[in-house]
């Protein structure tokens, strides 16, 4: 994640941020990925991910241990197009933290679930996934609960693997396939793309996701670049599309 959205989400001054990420990262606490110095994102971000003094510290549980220091590992091996991809997730993150913050209705995250820890909750009876999401989160407010998967899209899939994809998400929602095991029976599925012509285009194919071809209102996109830091409203507001009509959705409805 980027020092930029450290600042936003925790709302602390600058310097004092980039002081504290400095010494973390200098005393072996955080790591900095070294593909971003080749890049062209190293003019734009600082990105720091997990070092192995944090992991160590972190989780005491050996065997969990482990697997965190093999994480460490291969996030100094990551490539570019990895953390770009990250980078995305964690922009859309902390940007709808900040939405949610700002609410009239104060609604918030009540759980957020990626990467391997995504992949342990959908493996049921030893079993792997089909897919793993780049996230699943539910968003809680008096009125009830609202669950989410998360695929950021970078525009480096197929149409037709993306369809494929989608296709999944229809049998785990007619089959209620994680009610039990995830405490999940409806879901909808956020796909945040890298532009307009993108989201177009993947709403197009979107159609032939459900057995009439018709668009399911399960299925809501929208690019990354109608929401920022500095337009977190956005995400909250009716701004979603589904492959089944052209009305404008709202997460929360």
């Amino acid at each position: 994640m980027g020092g930029g959205v450290f600042q936003r989400v925790h709302n602390r001054g600058l310097r004092n941020l980039q002081r504290r990420l400095h010494n973390l990262y200098h005393s072996g606490y955080l790591d900095r990925p070294p593909q971003q110095n080749i890049s062209a994102l190293a003019k734009r971000h600082i990105v720091y991910s997990l070092g192995e003094k944090g992991a160590e510290f972190l989780y005491a549980d050996g065997e969990e241990r482990v697997e965190k220091l093999r994480q460490v590992k291969l996030n100094r091996e990551t490539s570019f197009p990895y953390i770009a991809h990250s980078l995305m997730i964690s922009q859309f993150r902390a940007t709808l933290t900040l939405a949610l913050r700002e609410h009239s209705t104060h609604p918030n995250i009540e759980r957020w679930i990626q990467g391997y820890e995504l992949k342990d909750a959908l493996t049921l009876r030893g079993q792997s996934p089909e897919l793993v999401p780049d996230s699943f989160f539910t968003i809680e407010r008096e009125d009830g609960r609202w669950n989410f998967f998360l695929e950021a899209d970078r525009s480096t899939m197929t149409l037709d693997r993306f369809v494929s994809k989608l296709k999944i998400y229809w049998k785990w929602w007619k089959e209620e396939k994680y009610k039990d095991h995830l405490n999940v029976s409806r879901f909808r599925v956020l796909t945040i793309t890298a532009s307009e012509e993108r989201k177009k285009n993947l709403l197009r194919v979107a159609k032939n996701a459900d057995p009439r071809k018709q668009g399911s209102g399960m299925f809501l996109f929208l690019s990354e670049t109608g929401y920022s830091l500095e337009k977190t409203d956005t995400l909250l507001a009716p701004v979603w599309l589904s492959p089944k009509d052209e009305t404008k959705h709202s997460l929360l409805e």
